[in-house]
């Protein structure tokens, strides 16, 4: 009997450790599965941040001195402003957004983002740019294109800026559409970024890094990177004209945004699931802010960056043909 129960005992701590390292094994290859997830959707999400940032304010290749005439009313986003279609800047911001309508440090109110979606705590940016290449060169279609998309915007150029002028697309002259008639047709991107408090529906509690883009019929949300809690924004400010940033504003008001020369930003990005038993940091830098992370088991990783401002200047004439 004795050497029964020993062997009964030896069989039941046996399967006990059996389980144990079954379960362990498991919640490090959730683990791991999450981290990679999570290196991921953060190396994604800095990209595009970084790839905007740096692209804010292209219009074409314009040269700085390009006139500039009065906007037009075109449906948007801010009740006043009319961003994007407005006489706005190409880059705006909003630091920490804490509840409310959420409204942009030049005072825009983005009336197309309902605060319920938004994340608390979070920065929203505005950028306003051209593609990167011309649909239209010099009359010769890009090889992607064969037309306009019509009722988007488009920065029209004629004989090399003599005539500069944003478009709603209609039909493109056939005068235009011939190699040497130089006119230029570069597609309008505005967009708002922000962090959605959910992925699909608001019961699965996932941040999501979204985008409001402007579309022939107004603004347009959709969402870009999962996981992504927070993003921050710090502004390098040039302030005696030389390029380079004396220092970095955590707030910048309208003043130091329109002197920004560089843009530092930093993304707190957190796995989709919480992994059992994991107790991580609960402190996290952001820049020059903090965010404490309630111990709920999801793992997170703070990236950063700093990104060039090489494009930015005032904005240029917008007209509805």
């Amino acid at each position: 009997m004795p050497a029964l129960l020993i062997s009964m005992a030896l069989g039941l701590l046996f399967a006990v450790l059996l389980v144990w390292s079954y379960a362990e094994a498991r919640r490090q290859f959730l683990l791991a599965d999450e981290l990679a997830r999570v290196r991921e959707n953060g190396r994604f999400a800095m990209a595009l941040l970084r790839r905007e940032l740096a692209l804010a304010g292209f219009h074409g290749g314009l040269p700085l001195h390009t006139a500039v005439a009065l906007p037009v009313t075109v449906d948007g986003c801010g009740v006043a402003a009319r961003w994007p279609l407005g006489d706005v800047d190409a880059l705006d911001l909003q630091v920490g957004y804490a509840g409310g309508a959420p409204q942009t440090v030049t005072g825009v109110v983005l009336d197309c983002l309902p605060a319920a979606m938004l994340q608390r705590g979070s920065d929203l940016l505005a950028i306003r740019r051209t593609a990167a290449e011309a649909t239209m060169a010099n009359g010769e279609w890009a090889a992607a294109a064969s037309g306009v998309d019509r009722g988007h915007w488009y920065l029209q150029i004629r004989g090399q800026t003599a005539s500069v002028q944003w478009w709603q697309a209609g039909r493109v002259a056939a005068a235009e559409a011939v190699p040497g008639s130089g006119v230029d047709y570069w597609r309008l991107l505005a967009r708002l970024f922000y962090v959605r408090r959910y992925s699909v529906t608001p019961a699965d509690h996932i941040p999501t890094l979204c985008a409001a883009a402007l579309s022939p019929a107004g603004m347009f949300s959709h969402c870009l990177v999962e996981g992504i809690e927070r993003f921050h924004i710090e502004l390098g400010v040039d302030g005696d004209g030389d390029g380079v940033p004396e220092h970095y504003v955590s707030q910048p008001d309208a003043a130091q945004l329109r002197r920004a020369v560089t843009a530092r930003v930093a993304l707190l990005v957190r796995s989709l699931v919480p992994v059992p038993g994991y107790a991580g940091p609960r402190r996290y830098r952001l820049g020059q802010r903090e965010f404490v992370a309630d111990d709920d088991g999801y793992v997170r990783r703070v990236f950063s960056t700093t990104v060039g401002l090489r494009n930015l200047r005032p904005a240029v004439a917008w007209v509805r043909t």
